[in-house]
């Protein structure tokens, strides 16, 4: 109708070049999801975070999660994926990783930040002589002033650097998902993991645990 009432209308004539603007394909990201890939934007809206004592929302803005407003329900700005239930201990990195691997913020930052962390705590383990060293040693040999005194030694943890839970369970990012002994479960019992099969060690007195049962 367009056409018989207004045959020289440039519409008509040539659509594509009469300045129309085609309408936006449906598949193509929203505003507000592109808005989300920002961190200080996905930051904002921790700003009624319930549960800060449990995860804080620095944490999960920079693990790529928004808050959804709704109990503890966060969302990956870029997979979309869904994450709530947040316990104690709970690293968003990790927690994004485990059930997204395949996210494109997990391989492109996510992976490599766990790596550079990986790589500087054992950098550190190998290259510093002594973590404290303002602290007086007492010679072994000592031992026995001590207990004429009725006081006994005290001896710091071997491994200092992994005095946190939240420094032990990161140590577990090539754990065997197969063993019942999770993660969590290990590093809050005192061990960290080492890249070696399923063996453990603890941080305070450096003993080492493997060949894990599933009664264990």
């Amino acid at each position: 109708r367009h056409r018989a009432l207004s045959p020289q209308c440039p519409f008509v004539l040539n659509p594509s070049t009469s300045g129309n603007i085609p309408s936006t394909s449906r598949s193509l990201p929203t505003s507000s999801t592109l808005c989300y890939r920002n961190e200080d934007v996905r930051l904002a809206t921790f700003d009624d975070w319930p549960v800060s004592n449990i995860v804080t929302p620095d944490s999960l803005a920079k693990a790529g999660f928004y808050f959804l407003k709704t109990a503890d329900k966060t969302k990956c700005a870029f997979c979309q994926g869904v994450v709530r239930g947040w316990e104690p201990e709970d690293i968003p990195d990790i927690e994004h990783r485990r059930h997204f691997p395949n996210c494109s913020f997990v391989r492109e930052t996510i992976n490599p930040r766990l790596q550079n962390y990986s790589e500087n705590v054992t950098e550190q383990d190998h290259g510093n002589k002594s973590l404290f060293p303002n602290v007086n040693i007492i010679a072994s040999d000592d031992g026995d002033n001590l207990n004429n005194l009725g006081l006994s030694e005290h001896h710091g943890p071997k491994r200092p650097e992994f005095s946190t839970v939240e420094a032990r369970f990161k140590s577990f990012l090539t754990w065997s998902t197969n063993l019942i002994q999770t993660p969590k479960i290990l590093a809050q019992a005192g061990f960290f993991y080492e890249g070696l099969g399923d063996e453990v060690r603890c941080f305070h007195c450096d003993g080492g645990l493997g060949h894990w049962d599933p009664d264990d």
